[in-house]
């Protein structure tokens, strides 16, 4: 078959670690920067309104979890 285009013989000389390093931090920089920006931004009123609704909804159900016994399943009917 034809040669592997993804390797081999392409004609590019191989990269130094170093070199691959010095053109690699620029781009690590950038996403750091746009990720540090995006964990700054506020959240939104009403994400953290549906937050603590969803935290009252869980401490409501904990505490009934451990007193209340687990409910039976239900039989579950089949045709014969």
């Amino acid at each position: 078959m034809g040669k592997d285009s993804s390797g081999g013989d392409s004609g590019a000389k191989p990269v130094d670690a170093r070199v691959a390093r010095r053109r690699q931090d620029p781009i690590g920089r950038r996403l750091r920067q746009m990720y540090d920006e995006v964990v700054n931004e506020d959240v939104p009123d009403d994400f953290l309104s549906f937050l603590e609704q969803a935290d009252e909804r869980m401490s409501d159900t904990a505490g009934t979890e451990k007193n209340e016994p687990a409910p039976k399943p239900r039989p579950v009917k089949t045709e014969p």
